[in-house]
């Protein structure tokens, strides 16, 4: 399965499996072992975003393209112990790298365009998609999808940005603004904001739309990240869940900082959610580029990915 102008392709999960070169232990039934056979209606679909073009034409630190890979090297050899889960695939960038930012926007429209195509064509009534990988502008697809088939109303972003720049051309920073422009979105919420970051088209922007968010500080200060959280979603009757790694201290990420949530703080706030309705689960914007980074977003996407899947079950 290719796009539209075959800059992208979809790998199917017996080919991911395969290129992993991950095998079980003597007597362990891992996640490679279940990924070999099809799972009948799973309540989860894995799919991976293997692409660094959003990114790219945001200015952002490159790697993005291998976080889906340093998320299956872990999470493949990890024991079952949630089983009703499938893999999709892996959508891979196949063309010719962009030498600017405008032409890698181009590159970005016909990827919003595929990957709502495989959600549409891949995702049962019930099931819930967890996208793995790529730029933060995969949201937008993502949540075009879930406007008509879940009646998506409202996102949550737990993010150090809004990523509602100007929709000039496409790039990882501007999905929610098109969104909203596109009225696909009508209800956006972000929480972990790096106010100092905000220059004065986002600051307009956000008021006039009536964006809801609570800046970093805040919890610097003391605020709970699991209460803002649960009383965002428990008021809405279907919402998108995303979380950009760049709002992890110290996490290998397109806009990697020194400061933000720890991990366990992530964690935790996933584990108490409160029966929340989620369309879909987007993980975005984690960029390994060596051995240790590659450690480091592998392991988290499968953290937070398991806990995610725990909790919703």
């Amino acid at each position: 399965m290719r796009s539209t102008n075959n800059q992208f392709e979809l790998v199917d999960k017996v080919t991911v499996c395969t290129n992993s070169n991950r095998t079980s232990r003597p007597g362990e039934y891992n996640y490679v072992d279940l990924f070999s056979t099809q799972q009948d209606n799973p309540r989860f679909l894995l799919l991976g975003i293997s692409e660094g073009i959003g990114p790219f034409a945001n200015y952002g630190r490159p790697g993005t393209e291998h976080a889906f890979s340093a998320f299956m090297a872990f999470f493949l050899s990890m024991p079952v112990g949630l089983t009703s889960v499938d893999l999709i695939g892996n959508i891979v960038f196949v063309g010719s790298f962009p030498e600017t930012v405008e032409s890698a926007g181009a590159l970005v429209e016909e990827l919003d365009l595929f990957v709502e195509d495989v959600l549409t064509h891949c995702v049962l009534p019930g099931q819930i998609p967890i996208l793995i990988g790529g730029g933060h502008n995969n949201a937008l697809p993502a949540m075009r999808w879930a406007k008509k088939t879940r009646e998506l109303t409202s996102v949550l972003n737990m993010d150090a940005h809004f990523d509602c720049r100007s929709i000039q051309f496409r790039h990882s920073g501007n999905a929610f603004s098109k969104a909203i422009l596109e009225r696909t979105l009508q209800t956006y919420c972000v929480l972990g904001v790096d106010e100092y970051a905000m220059n004065e088209f986002i600051k307009r922007f956000v008021q006039e739309n009536s964006i809801a968010f609570v800046p970093y500080i805040a919890y610097l200060q003391g605020r709970d990240l699991s209460t803002d959280v649960n009383a965002f979603l428990q008021h809405q009757p279907m919402s998108g869940l995303e979380i950009d790694l760049d709002c992890l201290e110290h996490m290998p990420s397109s806009a990697q900082s020194p400061s933000g949530f720890s991990l366990s703080q992530i964690r935790k706030t996933l584990l108490q959610l409160k029966n929340p309705s989620i369309a879909y689960l987007h993980l975005c914007e984690g960029a390994s580029n060596n051995a240790v980074e590659e450690r480091t977003v592998g392991k988290t996407l499968c953290y937070l990915v398991l806990d995610f899947m725990k909790v919703m079950e």
